[in-house]
C-alpha cells in the first residue's frame, strides 16, 4: 500500500543524453539515474521510433527536491517500481491539424 513511502506517477518519460526526465500533468521531474532507469529504458524501446521520443510509464518512487546550487529540475524521482510502459498513442495528443479538409 501507501506505506511503503513511495508515490505512484504515471507520465510522459524520455531519456537522452544521460538525463531522463517524468512530465505528468502538472509537474515535470528530474530522474535520477539507477538501475530502473536502464530497465525502463530497455522496455521504452520497443514503442519509440527515435531515441528521443517519450513513452508513456507508470512508476512508482520517491520525491524529492533538489538541492539548491544544483543545475536541473526542481523536483527530483527515484524511480523504485515500473509498473507500465506503453506508447503514446497519437490520437491521444489533442493535437489540432489546421487546414486539413
Amino acid at each position: 500500500g501507501q506505506d511503503d513511502g513511495l508515490t505512484t506517477l504515471k507520465g510522459e518519460f524520455v531519456f537522452y543524453a544521460d538525463a531522463a526526465v517524468l512530465q505528468t500533468r502538472n509537474e515535470i521531474y528530474g530522474v535520477i539515474l539507477n538501475d530502473k532507469v536502464d530497465e525502463l529504458n530497455q522496455q521504452a524501446k520497443a514503442f519509440k521510433k527515435e531515441d528521443t521520443d517519450f513513452v508513456l510509464v507508470e512508476v512508482k518512487g520517491i520525491i524529492s527536491s533538489k538541492p539548491v546550487g544544483e543545475e536541473g529540475w526542481d523536483n527530483r524521482l527515484e524511480i523504485k517500481e515500473i509498473i507500465t510502459v506503453s506508447a503514446i498513442k497519437a490520437e491521444n495528443d489533442n493535437v489540432v491539424k489546421l487546414g486539413t479538409k
